[in-house]
This record gives C-alpha cells, structure tokens and sequence, in this order.
C-alpha cells in the first residue's frame, strides 16, 4: 500500500480472550491475544512519525507502525451416517500476536504532543479491533458452512473442509484491505501527523 495506513495496518489492543460459543457441544471459535511493543523514541510529533516512518515494525505487507498476526488451528471430527459422512464437530481456534507501538519518552512530551500521541494510538487500537472481529467473523462463518458440509467418504470430507478453511483465511485477508483504503483518508488527518507537518 502507499499510504501511511500501510504502517497501521493490522494493529490491535484488545488484552482479552474472546470466546464466540456457535452451539453448547458443537462449532467454537476461540480467540487469544499475545501483546507485545514496539517503542517508538521521540518527544515531538515530528520525532516520532519521523522515526515510525524509518524504522517501521516489519509487518506481513511491508513496513507497519504495529502488526497483528492471526495464527489458526483448525479442529474436525466426522463420521459415516448411513450413505454420508457428516461433521461431527469442528473448531478454529486463533492466536493473534498482537505488536503495539509504544511511546518510549511519553513522560518528556508536552501535552500538546502526548495527547496527540494517546489520539493516534487509539485510533491505531480501534482500527484493529475492527480487523480482530473481522477475522473472528470470518472463522464463525467457515464454522457454519463447515457444519453443513457432507461427503460420500469421509476422507472426503476431511479433505474438503480443509481446502474450505484455507479459501475462507485467504477471502478473509483480502476483505480487510477496503477497510483500509477507506480509512487511509483519516490517518492522515489524524492531529499527531498535523504536528508533525504530514
């Protein structure tokens, strides 16, 4: 991407687990999150843009002011039910590692510039959780669809849900990108970029 989006893509600060229960014994989605910095030296806006922009976190799509990587385990159980085989139980499970950007010399900035800095980072924090509930709304709907998917063997089957799971991540990724284009605008408007002559 070519905008400074490009840097905030895939962030997020949700500290929780996120538990999305789809029936009392079948289909879960689980989520974690594993939190982890990166710090970002500077006492004025332009100092820490200025060091974001050379010294970016290496995200998935190039250089990124935070990262989120979403890591899935996949869980099915089927069996023969007269002519088909049938899902028994499936289950995603994700691991997001989770990589936020923080102000190493916050204490030092004005107010000015550390309120600026608090206004980018939860913009940077509520722009993931979108991306984090999307991902986790991807894996629900795989759950359903998986649910209802029948084979004539249940080698089949397995082999199918599978192919079913690795098209639903790759749908998934590519339908956070309008997302992003649509907020490249407001980045870019965002008080901390102002100051800092962006």
């Amino acid at each position: 991407m070519g905008t400074l989006l490009t840097w905030l893509r895939r962030t997020s600060a949700i500290a929780v687990c996120l538990v999305a229960v789809l029936s009392p014994a079948l289909a879960e989605v689980l989520s974690s999150v594993e939190n982890r910095t990166h710090r970002v030296p500077g006492t004025t806006a332009r100092a820490v843009v200025n060091h974001m922009l050379r010294h970016p976190f290496p995200g998935d799509h190039g250089g990124a002011f935070a990262n989120i990587r979403p890591h899935y385990r996949l869980s099915l159980d089927v069996a023969d039910r007269g002519r088909l085989c049938r899902v028994e139980d499936v289950g995603v499970s994700i691991r997001f590692v989770v990589t936020l950007p923080v102000a190493a010399d916050r204490a030092r900035m004005s107010g000015k510039v550390r309120s600026a800095w608090d206004d980018f980072a939860k913009f940077a924090r509520l722009h993931e959780e979108r991306h984090m509930q999307s991902y986790l709304s991807c894996a629900r709907a795989f759950v359903a669809k998986a649910r209802a998917t029948t084979a004539t063997t249940c080698g089949e089957l397995r082999s199918e849900v599978r192919q079913m799971f690795s098209e639903s991540k790759r749908s998934c990724e590519a339908r956070q990108a309008p997302f992003d284009r649509q907020q490249s605008r407001a980045v870019r408007n965002l008080r901390l970029f102002n100051m800092a002559g962006y």
